[in-house]
């Protein structure tokens, strides 16, 4: 019973550290771009900026992957990548010099990979295979809460005060997951468990393994739904990743008197306060699996793609920022859950995962780039809109087959036959 209440106050903390690690995981990503707009930063060093951290971050997310399912210092990880995020974004914030910004934006995005990493595989560890669903909804759910509180603060203080400002309130959250870290036990964590190796019902069939009597990595470069699904994510977030900073941009460069970092924090709020019930509702429907979900997610990101680019007003902020609420909110639950499904029981969950989020990352560090070329000195962002829109669709024949090829020994969870194509049952 001591042992239960003991691992119940670390799955407490871990929510906690969900909470506060939503600010600092992406450093404050869509106010520098706006930031950089309201300093008449050149277009193409504003999009070389952003991409580089998506780089970074795809370069880092394998490794990261790999490190974790190997290490057992995985609290110690989340503390020091935090710390560097946090340092990353004072440098940011403080500077118009383009190695400088750069530079800031690469730590950012390899210690976000590596945060990621970490806190997928504190939640399986603690949680064990039975709750990761329910833990990673109510991880998601906190995590929006906490980007929700961040950007109420940061918007705030930076349309009081000026942007630099915003670095308080990203201290403020650093501080609080450091807390948080601290108060998760060690020997609560299952670090076999927090791999993806805990027994199946049924046995998957026999395959290579390594000394350690894990799967061996090559093997996850023959699993059709785990490749295809991280093919869906990288259009996914090819088309996402730029369309919030876009709209934003749009409001620096040609509505005059539009408070555009204030606009961000808004947009960023509503997304968020959006993405909470959403993920609760993810995590916790037995009446749909979470595939149904990710194609709704898809589909949502054209027509919001269609809307930024019919409307340029401020206002325009809400239903956009509504529609991503609905399409990220979904993503973020689902993602976990289905590297798990498609990998259960081979030991490498962080290293899958990590896969996955390179793909995504290649989406979304291409995402804003692209955008940028494609606004130019002209200013076309209905056209930008419209070509992230467009780059979003291809992702649905990707998932489609993706779920064709899910592996036969998927977990028997509720709503395992809907993913594989079956329809749901009342």
């Amino acid at each position: 019973m001591a042992a239960t209440r003991d691992r119940s106050t670390s799955l407490l903390a871990l929510t906690m550290l969900a909470f506060f690690m939503a600010d600092v995981r992406d450093g404050l990503g869509p106010f520098l771009a706006t930031y950089l707009q309201e300093n008449h930063v050149r277009q193409d060093l504003i999009g070389y900026t952003m991409t580089a951290g998506g780089l970074a971050a795809v370069a880092m997310t394998p490794f990261a992957g790999a490190w974790v399912d190997r290490s057992v210092a995985k609290r110690a990880m989340t503390a020091i990548s935090g710390i560097a995020i946090l340092a990353a974004s004072a440098l940011a914030f403080t500077t118009l010099s383009a190695p400088l910004l750069i530079a800031s934006q690469i730590v950012t995005g390899a210690a976000g990979a590596l945060l990621t990493a970490a806190l997928a595989a504190l939640t399986l560890g603690l949680a064990r295979a039975q709750g990761f669903k329910h833990q990673t909804g109510r991880n998601e759910a906190f995590s929006h809460a906490g980007n929700m509180i961040s950007a109420v603060g940061a918007g705030t203080v930076a349309h009081l005060f000026g942007a630099p400002w915003m670095l308080a309130v990203m201290g403020a959250m650093t501080f609080g997951a450091l807390l948080a870290v601290r108060t998760i036990r060690a020997e609560d964590i299952d670090h076999e468990a927090a791999r993806g190796d805990e027994p199946q019902d049924p046995p998957p069939e026999p395959t290579a393994t390594d000394p350690q009597g894990h799967e061996r990595i090559g093997a996850l470069l023959k699993n059709k739904g785990l490749l295809l699904f991280a093919l869906t994510l990288a259009f996914f977030h090819l088309g996402n990743a730029a369309m919030l900073p876009l709209i934003n941009q749009r409001l620096a460069a040609t509505v005059a008197d539009s408070a555009p970092l204030l606009w961000t924090g808004i947009a960023i709020v509503v997304a968020q306060l959006t993405m909470i019930p959403v993920a609760l509702w993810v995590s916790r429907s037995k009446r749909f699996d979470v595939a149904w979900f990710v194609y709704a997610a898809i589909l949502v990101l054209p027509l919001r793609g269609a809307l930024a680019y019919a409307f340029a007003s401020q206002w325009n902020n809400i239903p956009v920022q509504i529609l991503d609420g609905l399409a990220a909110g979904a993503m973020g639950v689902a993602t976990p859950l289905l590297v798990q499904r498609y990998v259960r029981g081979s030991g490498r969950f962080n290293t899958a995962l990590g896969f996955v989020m390179t793909l995504q990352g290649v989406g979304a560090a291409l995402s804003p780039g692209i955008a940028n070329v494609i606004v130019g000195a002209e200013g076309r962002f209905g056209l930008a809109f419209m070509c992230l829109a467009g780059a979003a669709l291809l992702a649905l024949p990707a998932f489609w087959l993706a779920q064709r090829g899910a592996p036969s020994q998927a977990p028997a969870d509720a709503g395992a036959a809907v993913a594989r194509g079956a329809a749901p049952q009342a």
